[in-house]
């Protein structure tokens, strides 16, 4: 393993190779499980209250020994309260002692890779060496105007940013100071991408991804397929001999299936309000449809809310689960109108009657 990216740089680590204890390297399960959250804000519940919900929720994923928690990072709009991933993780870290903690995704172009990379080596210490680093260009064009970036120069930023934070990572001088601190986890933590199984495929990278059934099984085939293909290449990011292949799902379970999916659908409305807030403000096409605006009973039919019973749900993870490669399954539990008593009553079902049901049926 050489600790790489896209275009390898002279005198950097890139040129040197380094290596990972394999024994840390451990035999994942058939299938694992954790959540995806976008912190959207509800009215009349400020940033507090908010942040200690979650914290009960992450408290109560490592407790049902789910793997990992994600976060996300957008800006100026109701959809994520959490603009600073690194800021929000590193207060999870205090409230949790095991289960991984990671960004989906950090958007590079907005940062300073300097400030970035010494932050990302304070979390993963904080986190205790749990911490999986989510990276990404960027999918909202108004979110990087309203930050005084150029949305058409977004990848070669995230390329740039992406390169110096490895070098940092790796103990390349900057400017001739010596960075004193090296990440607890070597050559540094995890690094994943959200998306683009193609991209991810290439670079080892671990991938999460949304869309249809069929969607996202033909994408996590060619995730591993293309990370197989790229096995020897020298722009592998990760040491992992196989990348992790992860799908997210949003998720409401009720002990009534009629009763969760009508309010499934009713939340779902509230959820494409919020994603489309810059959109709207701006009057501009948004750049992709993920809440089919805002149709709940289609995004039930196509499989990207999973509602209703366990059956149900159960049956829509195994509708990916049992036909593909993926090996990570994401839900996203408080997302639109749903508040904290309902997004809590629907992980405990998750957890005592979905997870047993999927894994049997995979067994």
């Amino acid at each position: 393993m050489r600790c790489v990216w896209a275009t390898p740089v002279a005198g950097s680590c890139a040129e040197s190779p380094l290596t990972y204890d394999e024994g840390m390297v451990e035999k994942a399960p058939a299938i694992r499980f954790g959540l995806y959250d976008l912190l959207e804000a509800r009215p009349g519940i400020g940033l507090d209250r908010l942040y200690r919900e979650r914290f009960e929720l992450i408290a109560a994923a490592e407790n049902a020994g789910l793997w990992g928690y994600h976060t996300t990072e957008h800006h100026l709009t109701p959809l994520d309260a959490t603009p600073s991933p690194s800021l929000f993780l590193a207060a999870a870290a205090q409230h949790t002692s095991t289960i991984r903690l990671g960004s989906l995704v950090h958007v590079l172009p907005l940062y300073e890779p300097i400030r970035l990379a010494e932050e990302l080596l304070m979390l993963d210490a904080l986190t205790g060496g749990r911490l999986e680093i989510g990276f990404g260009k960027g999918v909202s064009s108004p979110e990087q105007r309203l930050l005084g970036r150029d949305p058409d120069e977004r990848e070669a930023n995230m390329g740039d940013v992406l390169e110096q934070v490895l070098s940092i990572f790796c103990g390349e001088p900057v400017d001739g100071a010596a960075v004193p601190f090296q990440p607890v986890q070597k050559p540094y933590p995890p690094l994943w991408y959200a998306g683009n199984a193609d991209y991810a495929g290439r670079h080892n990278l671990h991938v999460v991804l949304g869309g249809s059934a069929d969607r996202i099984i033909e994408n996590a085939n060619l995730h591993k397929q293309t990370a197989a293909a790229h096995a020897n290449s020298p722009r592998r990011l990760n040491p992992d001999p196989v990348p992790t292949t992860a799908f997210s799902r949003h998720v409401l379970v009720g002990a009534d299936s009629d009763s969760a999916r009508r309010r499934a659908i009713e939340s779902w409305k509230a959820y494409d309000h919020n994603i489309t807030t810059h959109f709207r403000r701006i009057g501009e096409p948004r750049e992709s449809n993920p809440t089919l605006d805002g149709d709940g009973a289609l995004a039930i039919e196509q499989g990207l809310l999973a509602a209703g019973d366990p059956d149900d749900v159960a049956a829509n993870l195994l509708e990916v689960a049992a036909h593909s490669q993926v090996d990570y399954s994401l839900a996203s539990f408080c997302w639109g109108s749903l508040d904290h008593a309902e997004a809590m009553a629907s992980f405990e079902l998750f957890v005592t009657e979905v997870i047993p049901r999927v894994q049997a049926a995979l067994a």
